[in-house]
């Protein structure tokens, strides 16, 4: 029964993406009818996420933002539907890196590097950076290549999303689950490698770094630190930027190279730091609709 469910709603996804663009961007502006107008996803979540992060806006600017959200957030979908069935040479069109030497330099020297990244633009896109243009100018390539991703509570939801990123021709990223990911750092640490981490979520019970994040106080995944300075990772973040409609620019900004000389916390906070400032430049590019200050601060340790 799960392969039939599965069957039936991949096919029509498949076939779907198959149709022209124009079509795509149709259901883009389709979707922000829906999503904002209609139903309004997580409206209450977006409005108070968004007033509290910019305490200066008035309440025409927090709907103004809101409204971008909702448009990025239905355009992104759009996007990921229709590249779905993209061949390597239109995904190379949807985005390009800007300064692809800062991580040959670690590839170069034939170590692991961790890079994160946040829920800005369309982070998707993450999954099919091996088929950028001048994805080969970063130096790792095929299996060096992976991305730590949350595997979902239901099997099927799981299924989806990983036939989704995992669907571009050409692409030979590895998609890692979460749990595993730890296993898999370690014990490859001194072979070239490069791990994608999206480190913006709400933590797990585990995670007890804070950090002062768009005005609030705000637990952070501290999962990306531990494992570079157990691996002896260096750690760099990878900000997006739209350029245009279906178009994105990704540009590295080192956090260290040499995570033993880090004070405890650094790399957490200067993680935090560069995803506020990529935030505050785009306010309508990140995912507001994620409840990320769900838990406190309380019992920090």
């Amino acid at each position: 029964m799960y392969k039939i469910i599965s069957f039936i709603i991949i096919v029509p996804l498949y076939l779907f993406s198959l149709l022209p663009i124009r079509v795509h961007y149709f259901l883009s502006r389709f979707l922000f009818f829906i999503i904002g107008r209609v139903f309004g996803y997580r409206r209450s979540t977006v409005i108070i996420n968004i007033s509290r992060a910019f305490p200066n806006y008035k309440y025409n600017k927090v709907e103004e933002t809101m409204k971008k959200f909702y448009e990025n957030l239905s355009q992104i979908i759009a996007e990921d539907i229709r590249a779905i069935s993209y061949s390597k040479r239109k995904i190379s069109q949807m985005a390009q890196i800007e300064n692809p030497d800062i991580i040959k330099n670690f590839h170069d020297k034939g170590i692991a590097l961790i890079i994160v990244c946040g829920h800005i633009c369309n982070w998707e896109l993450c999954t099919k950076i091996d088929l950028f243009t001048n994805a080969e100018a970063i130096g790792y390539a095929g299996n060096e290549l992976k991305f730590i991703y949350k595997r979902q509570r239901f099997r099927l939801s799981d299924t989806i999303i990983r036939w989704i990123r995992s669907m571009n021709t050409g692409s030979n990223i590895e998609l890692i689950d979460s749990k595993g990911a730890a296993r898999a750092i370690l014990k490859n640490g001194e072979k070239p490698g490069c791990y994608f981490m999206v480190a913006d979520q709400a933590p797990s019970s585990k995670s007890k770094f804070a950090v002062k994040f768009l005005n609030q106080d705000t637990l952070m995944i501290n999962g990306p630190e531990f494992l570079s300075r157990s691996a002896g990772c260096p750690v760099v973040y990878a900000e997006m930027l739209r350029k245009c409609r279906g178009q994105y620019i990704i540009r590295f900004h080192e956090i260290t190279s040499d995570p033993a000389s880090c004070d405890p916390g650094y790399i957490t906070s200067k993680y935090a730091s560069l995803l506020e400032s990529s935030i505050r430049a785009n306010p309508d590019t990140w995912l507001w609709s994620h409840r990320r200050w769900k838990k406190g601060v309380n019992g920090l340790v």
